[in-house]
């Protein structure tokens, strides 16, 4: 919806290269896909360097999209935020939109005028949002959780969220 609001058409995408990353993008890409808007680039993240795959800069100048959705968790944010500085990628040449929040505190003042531009969006499961869930699928889950990890299993009510999207993940 952020999207169709400011008549933006593209963008690229940066994610880790792990579960939550591919899965992340797949879903961007799918509803990007559904509203007609389309993914420039897709670029990765390796959580296991913890580096971009190739040269952020030519990816970002060589793009004829200035919006970049960064997803990856938040531990990583920080790294490819400070790569971004270093090569002057961020406002007001580009829009960041984050899946995770950070600390300013994790900056230098001094940069507090490069991270103007930069927004999080966090996502939410769909109990919090009034979007309809499939309760006897999640249930069954739940019971299964219990039947094999009873040890780990904290209670239908205080599943964290996570949890919750990766279920999502594993059942869509």
């Amino acid at each position: 919806k952020l999207f169709v609001r400011f008549n933006w058409t593209s963008c690229i995408v940066i994610y880790q290269n792990d579960a939550f990353g591919n899965g992340g993008a797949k879903i961007i890409n799918e509803a990007f896909i559904n509203n007609n808007l389309f993914i420039e680039q897709l670029i990765i993240f390796d959580i296991m360097t913890v580096r971009i795959r190739g040269d952020l800069k030519s990816y970002l100048i060589n793009s004829p999209t200035r919006i970049i959705i960064l997803w990856v968790q938040s531990n990583y944010i920080k790294s490819i935020l400070e790569n971004a500085i270093q090569y002057d990628l961020l406002a007001p040449q580009f829009t960041w939109i984050l899946s995770s929040s950070f600390s300013l505190k994790n900056f230098n003042e001094t940069v507090y005028e490069k991270l103007i531009g930069l927004f999080s969006i966090e996502p939410v499961t769909a109990n919090i949002v009034n979007a309809p869930i499939n309760q006897t699928l999640l249930n069954a889950a739940y019971q299964i959780w219990q039947q094999y990890e009873p040890e780990t299993f904290p209670g239908s009510t205080n599943v964290n969220s996570y949890a919750l999207f990766a279920f999502d993940a594993t059942w869509t």
